[in-house]
């Protein structure tokens, strides 16, 4: 079975179906990051033809699992070549994702994704995760993949969190020892750990969710 019918069987699995809309903006944003990928470098040469299966699914996983807020504005911290804002925004057209991402290059190609799938649940923003707090915005949610530690993302989302917002992040099947040791700039941040949510919990090996929520 190939990858991009995998990821349709697996998603149906959790009891979601994609319409043939969203399944037609998945596979040109998959033929999109093939095209540019040798230039920009968005996936490792190894994961080029497992795309849908290994970075659509894999974005998608707060909000086929229900803990991604829905609705409002969801914030995706360093998001690349669109993982996991862009999976999420297909998926979720009711709710709106700002992408903030610091190479012009990559903010390029997810201005140009976003004109080619009608997006317009998407906005792109070129600056450093670390200049959020200056734009005095406050968002429902914000979710995070492959970037960097819980603590420094809470470092950098508490202030922008509405009261009751959760940061999603993505992590290897066992967290707790990051989340412990960020568990001092965690409280800073007016934040509390929701809890941990394992992909498949009957795999110990399982990718998690690591949730904090904004006090």
């Amino acid at each position: 079975m190939d990858s991009f019918a995998q990821f349709l069987q697996d998603i149906e699995k959790t009891s979601h179906r994609l319409d043939a809309h969203k399944i037609e903006a998945f596979d040109r944003y998959r033929d999109e990051i093939r095209r540019v990928n040798t230039l920009l470098g968005l996936v490792s040469r190894n994961d080029v033809d497992r795309i849908p299966s290994r970075h659509f699914l894999d974005s998608l996983m707060p909000a086929l699992s229900g803990v991604l807020p829905t609705g409002g504005t969801i914030l995706d911290i360093g998001s690349g070549g669109g993982f996991p804002g862009i999976p999420l925004a297909i998926f979720l057209p009711d709710t709106d994702f700002v992408l903030v991402e610091s190479s012009r290059k990559k903010c390029a190609f997810l201005r140009k994704i976003r004109r080619l799938l009608v997006l317009n649940n998407v906005t792109v923003e070129h600056t450093r995760a670390e200049s959020l707090t200056e734009q005095g915005r406050l968002y429902d949610g914000a979710v995070s993949r492959a970037v960097t530690s819980i603590g420094q993302l809470a470092t950098w989302s508490g202030c922008v969190l509405k009261p009751g917002g959760r940061l999603i992040s993505y992590k290897g099947p066992k967290p707790e020892k990051e989340t412990e040791s960020a568990r001092t700039v965690i409280e800073s941040q007016g934040m509390v750990l929701e809890g941990i949510h394992r992909y498949d919990e009957d795999a110990p090996g399982s990718p998690t969710l690591v949730v904090l929520r904004k006090r």
